[in-house]
């Protein structure tokens, strides 16, 4: 058993043999950030930020919440969560794009995250900004990152060349190059949102470390693993 999943384990018993005390609910979101910060397991700090945040949505990693400041605040649930909202710090910090969502804050010990509000977009309203398809445009973001996904035998999407004319494809791809980002979670349409009429990437957790640390041992296709 490696060590990623004795960690795993180690949290979830603790998580069952010990019942944190909450701190009192409050309205300022600094000190509920620092409250969360400071509780010890998952589900202590989950069952606080339900208490004191709006809940968006859950993942198998994470769980989002919009802020009165119109900022999300991405929750990790175990140690995928905390491994994926670290490398989103990073590739945040790497990658200085429009079409990229920077961290805006983040606990030291990465239980949570801060990052702008998006409107989630679809692939309709991703043609109708940018002129591609999304199909298109997912395609060419597996091929170009093949490399890093290890599917290095994959053809030449028929319309790559059109795709890789457009500025964001060529921001997505440099940033997935220099932080190592899976290909599968990027070609999704629920990774985007829009801002100022432009996609913005809102998902950035899933490295290729990420995933071979957390994933890769379960068996998971990485085009079937989302970093949310």
């Amino acid at each position: 058993m490696n060590t990623n999943k004795i960690l795993r384990f180690a949290n979830i018993f603790y998580s069952l043999a010990a019942s944190e005390e909450l701190p009192a609910n409050s309205d300022d979101l600094k000190t509920v950030l620092e409250n969360i910060e400071g509780l010890e397991t998952f589900g202590a700090r989950i069952k606080y930020a339900e208490s004191n945040l709006k809940h968006l949505s859950s993942g198998s990693s994470r769980v989002t919440y919009l802020t009165k400041d119109k900022a999300v605040i991405k929750l990790a649930k175990n140690e995928k969560g905390l491994a994926q909202n670290a490398a989103e710090v990073k590739a945040g910090t790497k990658c200085e794009s429009k079409y990229i969502n920077k961290t805006l804050a983040n606990a030291k010990d990465f239980s949570w995250i801060k990052v702008p509000f998006c409107n989630k977009i679809t692939e309709k309203d991703f043609k109708d900004i940018t002129k591609i398809d999304f199909n298109d445009f997912g395609e060419a973001i597996r091929y170009a990152l093949k490399e890093i996904s290890g599917n290095s035998d994959k053809k030449k999407p028929k319309n790559y060349d059109e795709t890789n004319k457009s500025d964001l494809f060529k921001d997505i791809i440099r940033c997935g190059k220099a932080c190592d980002l899976m290909p599968g979670d990027i070609a999704r349409i629920s990774s985007f949102g829009e801002k100022d009429n432009h996609p913005v990437l809102l998902d950035l957790g899933l490295s290729k470390k990420v995933f071979s640390d957390h994933y890769e041992e379960s068996g998971s296709s990485y085009d079937d693993t989302s970093s949310t």
